[in-house]
């Protein structure tokens, strides 16, 4: 069965990671795999050990001719959206549509849906208090992929299948896998002791970005203050702890201020997969403010103690703590948000409310300090705190492994 991946988001590479996962659990012997992409997501493909080709056409139509020609090539059973929501975000250069799909391929059309969007009736509130009403991109679809994480792992109603997450990362990149029967209170398979600063080293907590975080389409106000916010406030709950830490941060834009003076700060524009997964299997901590990120998928996966920070209710600047003005001066008023920046609050909710995958990481509010704080020292420092949470995620891992195989929900869907 041969499947060909379309990820033509230029502003985030999390939709191609996810495909690549999946298919890198296809079995050789009875799947070829290969993807197209925008040529900003080729060499993380070529990363992930993913054969990927890149639309380079000038126009809509020149690279609808280069995925003609692929398709005559290849000769795909099945056309696999990544996100159909970030293709036909592309559609203006890259020309591509799952409806165009349908329609010029004749062939059965998959998109992965890792937020359940049929069910949220496409209606999205966004950050700053609106809502927008999205195309009902996926109704087309032969079959849905929902991936889990972050759906809980149980089988999906007609026409769509859930389909677990590697939870090793590459495969063939010699990552050890997480080992389920360290004793409490050991270091995870990664080596996370939360014990950095006895044993003379700072505890490093990772941190990611995309480009489409720093992004304000529609010239929002509130979304290019909370742009400017979310790194400050995070520095300062960091710096706040009053420890010495180490940073990685990977992703576009760098802090824009000095860090504390505890806190080594190390920033990386872009690195190779495998080098990226090794620094993230090491952390100490994973921090974020995208409960929907691909990295927390992966962190929870490889057992990294986790941070998701969000909002539930908005707060104009009498109402802020006095700590935010001095942290982030531009803020002068907070909306709710699952995802920084583009909000997602109540869109997400029922996904979230008793999903398994909430009980594999911390969450605190961005704006409780004091929440914050414990939530930090009880993941670099409790040693029983980080051991419960790591046997959480283990279950969680187990219930993956009772999922079938992705290739046989493909194959299945496909030809029925």
């Amino acid at each position: 069965m041969r499947l060909l991946f379309l990820a033509p988001s230029r502003l985030s590479r999390g939709d191609a990671t996810i495909a690549a996962d999946l298919a890198r659990s296809l079995p050789r012997s009875r799947f070829r795999v290969g993807f197209v992409a925008a040529g900003e997501a080729v060499a993380h493909l070529h990363d992930l050990g993913m054969p990927a080709l890149p639309l380079t056409g000038v126009t809509p139509a020149a690279n609808r001719a280069i995925l003609d020609r692929i398709v005559r090539g290849f000769r795909p059973d099945c056309l696999v959206a990544a996100d159909a929501f970030a293709m036909y975000q592309s559609r203006g250069w890259s020309g591509l549509t799952v409806e165009l799909l349908r329609e010029r391929y004749g062939r059965p059309v998959a998109s992965v849906d890792r937020l359940g969007w049929p069910a949220t009736d496409y209606t999205v509130d966004v950050y700053g208090g609106d809502r927008v009403r999205f195309p009902r991109l996926l109704d087309g679809c032969d079959v849905l992929i929902r991936t889990s994480p972050p759906h809980p792992a149980e089988p999906g109603p007609p026409g769509v299948e859930v389909a677990a997450l590697h939870p090793g990362g590459l495969r063939d990149g010699g990552l050890r896998p997480p080992d389920a029967g360290e004793p409490p209170g050991a270091a995870d398979a990664a080596g996370h002791s939360g014990a950095a600063d006895a044993a003379g080293d700072r505890p490093v907590v990772f941190l990611v970005s995309s480009p489409w975080e720093h992004r304000n389409p529609a010239r929002s106000l509130p979304v290019a203050q909370l742009v400017d916010a979310l790194p400050r406030l995070v520095h300062s709950h960091l710096a706040a702890t009053g420890r010495a830490l180490r940073v990685v941060h990977v992703g576009p834009r760098p802090w824009r201020f000095p860090p504390a003076d505890q806190i080594e700060y190390r920033h990386f524009g872009r690195l190779p997969y495998p080098m990226f997964h090794e620094r993230l299997a090491a952390a100490d901590l994973f921090l974020t403010t995208n409960v929907l990120s691909a990295t927390l998928a992966q962190a929870v996966l490889a057992g990294v103690p986790s941070l998701v920070l969000h909002n539930h209710q908005e707060l104009g600047r009498p109402d802020l703590p006095g700590w935010v003005a001095a942290a982030a001066p531009l803020l002068r008023t907070a909306y709710p948000f699952h995802v920084a920046p583009l909000g997602w609050h109540d869109l997400l909710e029922p996904l979230l409310r008793g999903n398994p995958y909430r009980d594999c990481f911390v969450s605190a509010g961005i704006f409780d300090r004091p929440g914050v704080l414990r939530a930090l020292a009880g993941l670099l420092d409790d040693r029983p705190a980080r051991a419960r949470l790591r046997q959480r995620q283990r279950d969680y891992r187990d219930r993956l492994s009772g999922l079938p195989p992705v290739g046989d929900v493909l194959r299945a869907a496909v030809t029925r």
